[in-house]
């Protein structure tokens, strides 16, 4: 699993987003689906502080 997500671009931002959306969702939710949860979240948050 990797240590951080990096987004370079709109399309992927939205495509975390989305992913992102759709995994917290889930009915039961395991200790690696909120590490990734987690890294995807602060992927966000650094998109949006840097281009939006």
């Amino acid at each position: 699993m990797p240590q951080e997500i990096v987004l370079k671009t709109e399309k992927q931002y939205e495509d975390n987003m989305i992913a992102l959306f759709e995994l917290q969702e889930k009915e039961d939710l395991t200790p690696e689906d909120l590490k990734q949860i987690e890294l995807m979240l602060k992927a966000g948050e650094k998109y949006e502080a840097e281009h939006l």
